[in-house]
């Protein structure tokens, strides 16, 4: 350990600094506490003191014989004169400080610094203040990955191969500490990067000797090196696997990611997949994102995780409408307008609806695990179906989507009329064909348009209000007031006609409300 260690500061101090400091520390390190540390300080401070007295004695000599700028074809003569004068250890720390802060000099001239003082290897002066060692070495990796990093980001293999070939010129690179770092930052590097090579990856396997069961390349990376090298046939594999019949788990999360498909498409084959089919998903997605970045990138949203909203969601909106309005419509259409109960019958169609809505969702957890068992020939039965019967963006399953749709209209159908059936078919098919032709979801239009959303959710109110409004208007068309339907004479001539009769309107006399009693 050195002074400048014990004291905590750098070798270019100046005596203020150095007594400042040597009075901090006195007051944590006294003689009656630590004798050993007090003694080890009071050495160490005089020892810098006198360091700092030397340094600045023999600056006017050392200005004379370390040029003040390196040139090439003068280097060799003034490390003679320096070691003529007595001076090789002070023209070797100014040129040491000037190879760390002086970015104007060449590559040759630190290579000949080098390879005559023999920086950072076992045979470098032991003299030479540690913390000029330290930034030589920052400095020299830094130099080394910025020109290698450099080259991957711009996805120049030429230019990275050159960069490498440049480590012979580096010997400092063979001493065992620096040459584990050396592999540990190229393994870091090739595995980060989003640009791969096989060309730079078999160079760098050769020049580095990762061959064998032990090498010097970290085990972690190493595995992930090999993968990203056998990626063209690993993604090949994947893409094939995106165009064929989606039979397996590992075949539908192929071809949610990497199928030719819009993001709609995407969305509406998502709402087809298992508890197996997220799992394959999870695992294909995390392997593109890990071996093959690039892949990644060009997926959705920029990652291969774009479809994890849609894991807990099911697109319903869609047969919960297509229920609700077919109940009314079938309701409404069986109900008898002139009998003033329309707002009732609504009432009891919507009842009916969230009933029907409850049993469809127990049965559709019972039917859904049955359907993607047979998914490989629900498959097969829709590639049988004429397109033109398809409005969504991908073909109908019949088991999956024809069967329950049916059965909820069959028996909508049987509660309110064929009307209401075909209402909810209709329903059904007209929101379809408008998904397929739009290029949003509706969660994604109402973040992109919340203004219009709201608009749209107090279009729907108002819409609901008018409906309500003018079906409770047509029953108080046909509804007797307090004076209607009373007694035998209003029977017979009020009660089946319009309350705005003009006959209807009179109050009743004293014999039209008692009749007979009134004669007695």
């Amino acid at each position: 350990m050195t002074c400048w260690d014990v004291l905590g500061l750098s070798s270019d101090a100046d005596s203020r600094t150095i007594k400042r400091q040597y009075a901090t520390l006195l007051k944590k390190t006294r003689p009656d506490d630590d004798a050993d540390g007090f003694q080890r300080l009071r050495e160490a401070y005089e020892e810098a003191l006198n360091w700092q007295q030397w340094a600045q004695e023999q600056d006017t000599i050392t200005e004379a014989v370390v040029p003040t700028a390196i040139a090439a074809d003068t280097l060799q003569e003034h490390y003679q004169q320096a070691m003529a004068a007595g001076l090789g250890l002070e023209f070797e720390v100014a040129l040491l400080k000037r190879c760390i802060s002086d970015d104007e000099i060449s590559e040759e001239d630190r290579s000949w610094a080098f390879d005559t003082f023999q920086w950072l290897s076992a045979w470098q002066r032991l003299e030479l203040p540690q913390d000029l060692i330290d930034a030589l070495t920052n400095r020299s990796k830094k130099a080394l990955h910025y020109s290698l990093a450099l080259a991957m980001a711009q996805r120049d293999e030429p230019g990275f191969l050159a960069a490498y070939a440049a480590r012979f010129d580096q010997p400092w690179l063979k001493h065992p500490a620096h040459t584990l770092w050396f592999n540990q930052m190229l393994a870091t590097l090739l595995t980060e990067s989003h640009f791969w090579s096989p060309t730079i990856f078999e160079a760098v396997r050769a020049g580095q000797n990762w061959y064998g069961g032990e090498h010097a390349c970290p085990a972690d990376e190493w595995q992930h090196l090999l993968r990203r090298q056998q990626g063209p046939v690993y993604l090949a594999h994947q893409r094939a696997l995106a165009v064929t019949a989606p039979d397996t788990p590992q075949q539908r999360a192929a071809r949610l990611l990497l199928a030719p498909m819009s993001l709609g498409q995407r969305r509406a084959f998502a709402q087809r997949l298992s508890e197996h089919d997220w799992e394959a998903c999870r695992t294909l997605a995390a392997t593109l994102k890990a071996d093959h970045p690039e892949v990644a990138l060009a997926m959705p949203g920029g990652t291969p995780y774009f479809w994890q909203d849609w894991e807990t969601a099911f697109d319903t909106w869609p047969l919960l409408l297509a229920i609700v309005l077919g109940c009314l419509a079938g309701a409404l259409f069986q109900a008898p307008w002139q009998a003033g109960a329309l707002v009732g019958t609504a009432g009891d169609a919507l009842a009916w609806s969230m009933a029907y809505m409850a049993v469809g969702a127990l049965a559709w957890q019972v039917w859904r695990p049955l359907a993607h068992r047979l998914r490989v020939l629900d498959e097969s039965l829709a590639a049988k179906l004429p397109r033109r019967l398809c409005p969504t963006r991908l073909p109908l399953l019949p088991v999956r989507d024809l069967i329950p749709g049916a059965a909820m209209s069959i028996a909508v159908s049987l509660q309110f009329g064929p009307v209401a059936g075909l209402t909810l078919v209709a329903v059904l098919a007209a929101i379809g064909a408008g998904k397929r032709r739009a290029r949003l979801s509706v969660k994604q239009w109402a973040a992109l348009f919340p203004r219009k959303a709201i608009g749209a959710v107090g279009l729907g109110a108002i819409a609901f209000a008018l409906v309500f409004g003018g079906l409770n208007y047509l029953d108080s068309r046909h509804q007797v007031n307090r004076n209607q339907g009373l007694q035998q004479w209003t029977e017979r001539v009020c009660s089946r006609m319009p309350r705005t009769a003009e006959q209807c309107q009179a109050p009743a006399t004293h014999v039209q409300w008692y009749g007979q009693e009134a004669q007695q």
